[in-house]
């Protein structure tokens, strides 16, 4: 495992389970579809909102 998937992988380890498992079933959903082009532009039109609506939120693996 590359470093960066290291880290990403540390920080889903604090998760708790249940945030776990929708992380889980996020990547699954991608990788099934042949389509993915739109789930990637709603996961990318989520997290826009999500930071403008608290521009402070910070990340819940990392803390940034």
């Amino acid at each position: 495992m590359n470093s960066k998937a290291a880290f990403i992988f540390h920080g889903f380890l604090q998760l708790p389970n249940l945030e776990k498992l929708d992380v889980v079933n996020a990547i699954n959903d991608y990788f099934d579809s042949t389509e993915r082009e739109p789930i990637r532009a709603a996961a990318d039109a989520e997290y826009e909102k999500m930071r403008a609506d608290e521009p402070a939120l910070k990340c819940p693996c990392c803390g940034n």
